[in-house]
């Protein structure tokens, strides 16, 4: 399944789209190896990854894990 990754981008801070691209890729890759994202949503200023485990996990602006359910 294609997600669009384009929908993260920074919060206009010190931090690039990239960079907050790249923490949450690397904390999915750490915690949840084998997981595919299924969607990602973006609600003011977090955003929301949907695996297709039926898990959500909401980061910050900034890319930083914040909840799990």
């Amino acid at each position: 399944m294609m997600v669009n990754w384009n929908i993260i981008n920074s919060s206009g801070g010190n931090k690039s789209s990239q960079s907050v691209r790249k923490n949450i890729v690397s904390f999915l890759t750490r915690n949840y190896p084998c997981s595919v994202v299924d969607a990602i949503e973006k609600k003011y200023n977090a955003y929301k990854i949907y695996l297709m485990s039926g898990l959500c996990l909401t980061f910050d602006a900034d890319g930083h894990a914040v909840k799990t359910r």
